[in-house]
């Protein structure tokens, strides 16, 4: 009996030290897992919070409500102004905060032990391009609260088994769970590791959803998180990055829609000169990947040289330059555009493989930049007489050839030579229009 009761007394002393390692260990896998989970609440409600929509923000708090995830007891967003925008309370109670401005100023992921509940706060930023540097702008705060009991509940029960057990019993706990904390931990940390993946720009993870219970419902949000970002982030190559760029600087609290509003910008255009021959000789799927082609060259060139593609308009590109040095930007982007194409056409003619040609015009001045279109389908692009100069001095450049009008010829550095060309007469202007040509076969040297 007493060698008996000397074998309980280990394997039980033993069973709580493997317990203790192993609530170790799950609060550490929990706090990962309530990380992700927050961040997915972040993520899904910054849309809403950066376009001041309250129902964005709703939907992302009545989603994660649904999962009905064991222990969950409140959730929050808070905005800039420490406003809470949506939330919502196991006990139906409204959600305050003693302290709401002191959150906006928690600079990342928390978690504060309370008595009977641990608590997680996230702060919710957005990037955006300032002076050309990247600068982190707070839209809000994500809080969720999680019951301790429901967190350690098996964790207790566990414990008291292995203490009021016979050995027998002891070592049937010890093992069932071991079993079961392995296959917790096993759970956690592939979402644990799906996050991680999805920090280094992996957006291909898929979590195995191996249960029914809390953790596979959390693979499962988990996975149409990913989803989520997979399809936002197709979503935004249908979207011009001057549009984009309008989002990101005129958000504001108040939630004001941008106004339209003059602005000095150069505007550059390009076009195909030999599109429709080649047309006829290729198929249809041929000629989208062969215009594609040159499409990608021109739009990571005007791109490197701080330019904006506005649009794709045919076999046509429409691209916006804006900053002091937007006129040399725009320049130099034609410029190397032509080296460029000329160099791709060596080689694919090389080949015997279809080529293009194009010409390039680009005017300077005045704009109208603003929402454009119907309630229900906006464009954020620039229009006026400068837009329209450009597109007619497109119309007229010669294979390989830059126009640009004599104007800006004079606001550029110099670097490259021109030539004077026979003014223009340019439809709906009674005013002929000085033009040059710039040579970009050779540089003026400093």
């Amino acid at each position: 009996m007493i060698i008996a009761t000397i074998v309980v007394f280990v394997l039980t002393a033993f069973s709580l030290i493997i317990l203790q390692n192993q609530k170790v260990a799950l609060m550490q896998r929990m706090n990962q897992v309530c990380r992700v989970l927050i961040e997915s609440l972040a993520e899904t409600a910054k849309g809403g919070l950066l376009l001041n929509e309250k129902e964005g923000v709703t939907e992302a708090v009545f989603r994660l409500k649904k999962t009905s995830i064991d222990g969950l007891q409140r959730v929050a967003i808070l905005n800039r102004r420490a406003e809470t925008v949506a939330s919502f309370d196991v006990d139906g109670q409204e959600v305050k905060f003693a302290n709401a401005a002191e959150l906006l100023r928690i600079p990342e992921f928390t978690v504060r032990e309370r008595p009977l509940h641990f608590e997680y706060y996230y702060p919710i930023t957005h990037q955006m391009r300032e002076n050309s540097r990247i600068k982190d702008i707070l839209l809000g705060v994500a809080f969720i609260s999680f019951s301790k009991k429901s967190i350690l509940l098996q964790i207790e029960n566990a414990r008291n088994i292995a203490i009021g057990s016979a050995i027998f019993v002891t070592l049937v706990s010890i093992f069932f769970i071991n079993l079961i904390a392995r296959k917790m931990t096993k759970q956690i940390q592939m979402i644990s590791d799906g996050a991680r993946a999805v920090s280094n720009g992996n957006l291909n993870v898929v979590i195995s959803v191996n249960s029914k219970d809390e953790l596979g419902q959390l693979a499962a949000e988990f996975n149409n998180m990913i989803q989520q970002l997979r399809e936002k982030l197709q979503m935004q190559k249908f979207v011009s990055k001057l549009t984009v760029q309008m989002i990101k600087d005129t958000v504001s609290a108040d939630g004001k829609k941008p106004r339209a509003a003059n602005q000095k910008v150069t505007v550059l255009f390009s076009d195909v000169r030999n599109f429709s021959s080649i047309a006829e000789q290729l198929k249809p799927e041929e000629i989208v990947k062969l215009i594609n082609i040159y499409f990608d060259l021109q739009t990571r060139i005007i791109e490197s040289h701080k330019g904006i593609v506005d649009k794709f308009m045919g076999d046509q590109i429409m691209a916006i330059f804006q900053g002091k040095a937007m006129a040399d930007n725009a320049l130099r982007a034609a410029v190397e555009i032509q080296r460029q194409i000329r160099l791709i056409n060596h080689e694919r003619d090389t080949q015997g493989k279809a080529i293009l040609e194009i010409g390039i015009g680009i005017n300077n001045g005045s704009a109208v930049l603003g929402n454009m279109g119907s309630a229900d389908r906006m464009d954020y692009t620039v229009i006026g007489d400068v837009v329209n100069v450009a597109a007619r001095l497109c119309a007229k450049a010669a294979i390989g050839q830059i126009i640009m009008s004599y104007d800006l010829a004079n606001k550029v550095n110099g670097s490259y030579p021109t030539s004077r060309l026979k003014s223009l007469s340019v439809k709906g202007r009674v005013k002929k229009i000085d033009v040059c040509e710039v040579d970009y076969n050779r540089e003026i040297l400093a």
